[in-house]
């Protein structure tokens, strides 16, 4: 554990024993009675003062009450602690039932007003989050030591799945729609490419190490991405009806997009994409409210898209 997490339960274990020895501290957090006397030196220095009574049956204890100036935190941070629990455990992140026991402990020393907030996230099964937590921690080792990646991967393709091996350069992980990816130069393709993890049949973490493209810059990328597909940005033209139209104004699809309101119910979006596949779907979700003026192709394909769900009904 780290040693502001163990700076922290031993003020927690302090709050709710009242005392402790040096000795009962060290044995709590498992570590020397010299690290104890460091955690305390620095809660002291963020403004949380531990007293000691000296001597044969010595002991530390808190000499403030309990509040939350002790550890720097405002009204504000509590409100958006309790936001952030809500949506990171919503979520079913990996680590949400770690950060849900953390956030306990910080609010349950506060006693302000309650905040009234709900997330809705589309999550994976359990099953699948505790696997991809395994490939995380190898993948986030290989991340920091600069280390390759060997994987066999499951691809979704027309056809079927394929699984093909991959040696990849991980530079980092994101979380999308739920899911969890690994992102960074893929030897096979030649390019960057993002690898979901729950379709990560098999990894290892080698000894062979790589030097990152600094010129590639993923904040960048998601800003003028429909989604997480890194293709050819293309320029596309919709003109959106309401009550579509209202939607679309109130967000921001990307860094780069226009909006010219035609009257009170049609807007004009324009904006260079990328994630054909993504923005192609996010259309055809808009139904009769959308119709695509630019490209040609995205044209063609959608009434394409339109006849084969016509077929399929008929």
């Amino acid at each position: 554990m780290s040693r502001i997490a163990n700076a922290l339960n031993m003020y927690f274990y302090l709050s709710v024993k009242g005392k402790a020895t040096i000795c009962q501290l060290a044995d709590y957090l498992e570590v020397s009675e010299r690290m104890v006397k460091k955690y305390k030196d620095d809660l002291e220095q963020a403004g949380v003062y531990i007293g000691a009574i000296r001597g044969r049956n010595g002991y530390y204890f808190i000499e403030q009450t309990k509040t939350f100036d002790n550890i720097g935190l405002s009204e504000s941070d509590i409100i958006a602690l309790k936001m952030a629990r809500e949506t990171i455990t919503s979520g079913n992140f990996h680590y949400s039932r770690g950060f849900e026991k953390l956030a306990y402990k910080l609010l349950e020393i506060n006693k302000s007003k309650e905040v009234v907030y709900f997330n809705k996230m589309m999550v994976e099964s359990d099953e699948v989050i505790n696997r991809e937590k395994d490939i995380w921690k190898v993948v986030n080792e290989a991340i920091i030591d600069k280390h390759k990646l060997k994987i066999k991967y499951k691809s979704l393709k027309k056809a079927g799945i394929s699984l093909s091996e991959r040696t990849v350069h991980p530079y980092g992980v994101f979380d999308y729609k739920g899911a969890s990816y690994v992102y960074g130069y893929c030897e096979k393709a030649k390019a960057i490419r993002f690898f979901k993890l729950s379709r990560v049949d098999s990894y290892n973490k080698t000894e062979d190490s790589f030097e990152p493209d600094n010129k590639f810059d993923f904040q960048n990328l998601m800003q003028t991405s429909f989604g997480i597909y890194n293709d050819e940005a293309k320029k596309v033209i919709l003109k959106i009806y309401y009550p579509m139209s209202e939607i679309v104004k109130e967000k921001e699809i990307t860094k780069n997009q226009e909006i010219i309101e035609i009257d009170e119910k049609t807007i004009l979006f324009t904006a260079t994409m990328k994630g054909y596949e993504e923005y192609r779907t996010w259309i055809l979700g808009m139904g009769e409210c959308a119709e695509v003026i630019e490209p040609l192709e995205l044209k063609a394909d959608i009434l394409n898209q339109i006849q084969s769900m016509m077929n399929l009904y008929k």
